[in-house]
């Protein structure tokens, strides 16, 4: 078990970092297609030009996916989808603006 909530807890700091950077470099990463547009390495989803930070969240992603990948080899594909899951749902709880 303490193996699940280690990939949890990888996922959820990398998939962090991705929507941080995704905001710098102004990629809307949730929508359909973007994603797989990153991993391409086409940029004109950017709506702001950051180089830096569009080859760091490119490589998290890629990170990322690795990551997935590696859970659903040794643990299963329900096992990742969870993973992933809570990942998103963690980055958006931090990401939401805070009501004042």
């Amino acid at each position: 078990m303490a193996t699940f909530e280690n990939h949890d807890h990888e996922l959820a700091s990398i998939d962090m970092e991705i929507a941080r950077l995704a905001q710098l470099c102004g990629v809307h990463m949730l929508e359909p297609g973007v994603a797989e547009a990153v991993l391409r390495g086409d940029s004109s989803m950017c709506s702001s030009d950051n180089p830096i930070a569009w080859e760091k969240m490119r490589g998290l992603l890629v990170l990322h996916y690795h990551v997935v990948s590696e859970v659903a080899a040794a643990e299963g594909v329900d096992v990742a989808a969870e993973s992933v899951r809570k990942a998103l749902q963690s980055v958006r709880e931090r990401m939401r603006p805070k009501q004042q």
